[in-house]
């Protein structure tokens, strides 16, 4: 029964862990370009609707959530200029606002934010390692909280789900 449990034990802590790091770029840097805006805010669907909204300079703040999640994750070096850096570029391509929830009024009472971010990467040699389309996600209640402060958990949640997209292998 001893060695049994001794058995148990060592296969225990010499197992195979879980881990959220199924990285394939290890040792890597990586070059972030400012995300870019293709929203078209002149767009039929935008034109006559007083619903949808525009999030202003929300490119900016979504590049700036990027590089600060890559620094915080440190599976990859951010740097600014290096030809053996894998390259991302980051698209916005839409920002949605949706009513979740009524009230009995028919008054609008919970939202959700959807916005949806293309990204590429990239290698040195100019092959294409990822494409695809990232949708950060935020809902809301409107008499709890602004639009604004939902805006702020959407670029962090894009943000999140862009560097897992990069840095996890599944």
């Amino acid at each position: 029964m001893r060695k049994l449990l001794v058995l148990l034990i060592i296969i225990f802590l010499v197992s195979c862990g879980y881990t959220t790091r199924g990285f394939l770029y290890d040792g890597y840097k990586i070059k972030i370009k400012p995300v870019e805006n293709k929203i078209n805010i002149t767009s039929e669907d935008r034109k006559y609707s007083g619903y949808t909204s525009f999030p202003i300079l929300i490119e900016n703040r979504l590049t700036n959530e990027i590089v600060t999640k890559f620094n915080i994750d440190g599976g990859l070096k951010v740097v600014n200029e290096d030809p053996e850096a894998l390259s991302l570029t980051c698209t916005v391509d839409d920002y949605k606002k949706e009513t979740v929830r009524y009230t009995d009024n028919d008054d609008v009472e919970e939202q959700r934010l959807r916005l949806y971010v293309n990204i590429i990467l990239v290698d040195s040699s100019g092959k294409e390692l990822i494409k695809k389309t990232v949708v950060g996600e935020s809902t809301y209640f409107i008499n709890r909280a602004s639009e604004e402060s939902a805006q702020i958990e959407l670029i962090d949640d894009a943000a999140r789900r862009i560097v897992e997209a990069v840095a996890e292998a599944w």
